[in-house]
């Protein structure tokens, strides 16, 4: 008994070390999701143990499951504490009032024993529902709304858990759980620390993270010239927090390579859209990592104008211009590095050049024209005109940051302001309209269908919600000046 009580102590001291839930929980973990205790698998990755230490349950697991009498679910639930889902409807606010007020019940700190919380120094805004995480090209739509506030210190925390984890690990994760460790998501810190007049004094972090972008996810081309893409560290396996549904499409096509596509397809945040797939319809032919962005490589030329590096922004710039223009088309697309060629998938992530400033003017106005005409509906803009895909970064939904990003790049683009104080007031409409419906900012909308809620995707829309609150104030106070905040 005494060398069992020895082993689990020393099991205990290593657990400390890993906190993945598959890592700490092994075939328990893996029981857990293939069995659906948890019709989100979310939850799970979750979750927190009510008295036993993770070594101390899993040795109990495997002590008892071959019992007949073994229930898993009893099991679970006498074990660990589930996650809370953040809902909240006051229906005494309006929805400034809320808006203003949510920041306080979504904020969060990380001071949970065996959790598979990343630790950081300072409290974080969560974006609400079944993200009870921080996210990290969330947070800059959401400081839109944080400096609207005069949030300034919850700003400077954002900023300053972003250094830390970029000086601790090289980079900013995708969002702040163990099992997210392997990727990041579109670098916005640069825009983040413009944001707040704050460069100087984050310019040794961005330097990391310029560093981590340019060898971890660097593409050469048969000319020489270096691009950038999406990846993951851990390509070769399921994504903790979709276990069940990952396993499950890589057995239907019998190849574990989709994780990788998968995985990829998470860091760019459009987790999923027909941006990734070869045939909009089927999520099992995604070839996310086969594929070049052209947000990506904007969201880095704006990072090395940021640090100073004119001539890799301007190489940058021109293979933007060479690679991902189409002058048949007039418009910005992905390029398919394996296939050597566009991907022409018409989506909203063409209006990067203009907002950061890497389109010249007459693409821009071939752009603008576009959105006009093919984007623009009675909710605001679509996300991509794959009307036949199911997934949730496609038609019919929008989104809060590419409405905002639309909007700003639309102000610049001349004689299309007007345009952009449209898409301003369509999408602030349709906010305002569930709003007074449900009491709720949601993370999506239907901005075809004005009278339906936004659907597809792996999991129900969630509410909260951390970028829609920060843009539509942002959108509310606008008066056409770029948002800034000294602190």
């Amino acid at each position: 008994m005494k060398i069992l009580h020895l082993i689990i102590f020393l099991l205990n001291i290593f657990s400390i070390i890993s906190q993945s839930p598959d890592q700490l929980y092994d075939e328990l973990f893996q029981a857990v999701q293939m069995q659906r205790i948890f019709s989100d698998t979310k939850t799970f990755c979750d979750v927190i143990p009510r008295e036993l230490t993770p070594n101390e349950i899993l040795f109990l697991y495997r002590k008892e499951y071959n019992k007949p009498t073994f229930n898993l679910t009893s099991f679970v639930l006498n074990n660990f504490i589930l996650p809370n889902i953040t809902i909240i409807v006051h229906e005494q606010w309006t929805i400034e009032e809320h808006c203003h007020r949510l920041w306080s019940l979504l904020t969060r700190t990380t001071n949970e024993n065996y959790s598979s919380f990343m630790d950081v120094p300072y409290p974080f805004i969560v974006p609400g529902g079944r993200f009870r995480e921080f996210y990290y090209w969330d947070t800059y739509f959401t400081m839109l709304g944080l400096i609207r506030s005069n949030e300034t210190q919850l700003i400077k925390n954002m900023l300053d858990n972003f250094a830390y984890l970029i000086r601790k690990i090289g980079f900013i994760p995708n969002g702040n759980r163990y099992y997210y460790e392997g990727r990041s998501q579109p670098p916005f810190f640069s825009l983040m620390t413009e944001l707040v007049n704050q460069t100087n004094n984050y310019r040794y972090e961005l330097e990391l993270e310029y560093q981590f972008w340019m060898t971890k996810r660097n593409i050469t081309l048969d000319d020489g010239t270096i691009l950038n893409r999406y990846y993951d560290e851990f390509h070769d396996r399921p994504r903790m927090e979709a276990y069940f549904k990952d396993v499950q499409l890589a057995n239907k096509i019998n190849n574990t390579n989709i994780y990788a596509h998968l995985r990829a397809a998470a860091e760019s945040g459009w987790d999923f859209s027909s941006r990734w797939m070869e045939n909009e319809t089927d999520l099992s032919i995604l070839i996310t990592t086969h594929i070049i962005p052209i947000d990506l490589n904007c969201l880095l030329y704006h990072l090395e104008l940021t640090l100073g590096k004119i001539e890799q922004a301007k190489y940058r710039q021109q293979a933007i211009q060479k690679y991902m223009w189409s002058n048949e088309q007039k418009f910005f697309f992905d390029y398919n590095y394996i296939k050597k060629q566009l991907t022409n998938r018409l989506t909203l992530a063409a209006v990067f050049p203009l907002w950061l400033n890497a389109a010249t003017k007459d693409q821009a106005q071939y752009v603008a024209q576009q959105i006009k005409f093919l984007f623009l509906h009675d909710g605001g803009v679509v996300t991509t005109l794959a009307n036949q895909s199911s997934q949730q970064w496609d038609y019919p939904n929008g989104w809060a940051p590419l409405q905002y990003i639309t909007y700003r790049a639309l102000l610049k683009t001349s004689g299309y302001e007007s345009l952009a104080r449209i898409i301003r007031q369509r999408w602030m409409n349709i906010n305002e309209r569930v709003f007074n419906n449900t009491g709720k900012m949601m993370e999506k909308y239907d901005v075809i269908d004005t009278n339906k809620l936004a659907g597809g995707g792996l999991y129900e829309t969630q509410d909260g919600f951390g970028w829609t609150n920060g843009v539509y104030l942002e959108m509310l106070y606008d008066n056409n000046n770029d948002p800034q905040l000294s602190i």
